[in-house]
């Protein structure tokens, strides 16, 4: 499902659409990411993320239904109390520190960039699917 945003900014939504994220453009970065985390929180193969910056996201809808827990020391994922949805991954470590990274998947508008690296290609298991970049 493709809407219209409003110009520089895109639109994510959960499952049962009561959680709405607005994020603004640029981007920082898409990349498929392969670790361990990822892919066991939420339980897929490969999880592709966009960055912004922490100022150019805002939960235009449902920040009442939003749950988080901390994955790992410093690192927050934020989910729907509702369906579950994974919303978004926050850490405080290095450069994401000022980030919030969200999951492509969930756009309901286009974005301003495609996926062009691979994260953490190393804990890829066999079976998972691979896009190989010019810099891989």
């Amino acid at each position: 499902m493709t809407e219209a945003a409003a110009p520089g900014k895109a639109v994510a939504r959960c499952h049962c659409g009561g959680v709405e994220i607005e994020a603004g453009f640029p981007s920082r970065f898409c990349a498929h990411c392969y670790c361990w985390s990822c892919r066991t929180s939420h339980a897929a193969p490969v999880v592709t993320w966009i960055g912004f910056k922490r100022a150019q996201v805002r939960v235009v809808r449902g920040d009442d239904l939003l749950r988080d827990y901390e994955s790992s020391p410093g690192t927050r994922r934020r989910f729907c109390g509702t369906c579950g949805t994974r919303l978004t991954f926050e850490s405080s470590h290095g450069t994401w520190a000022d980030e919030v990274h969200l999951p492509l998947a969930l756009f309901v508008t286009p974005v301003d960039r495609a996926p062009s690296v691979n994260s953490f290609p190393g804990e890829r298991p066999d079976w998972a699917p691979f896009h190989a970049f010019d810099d891989d």
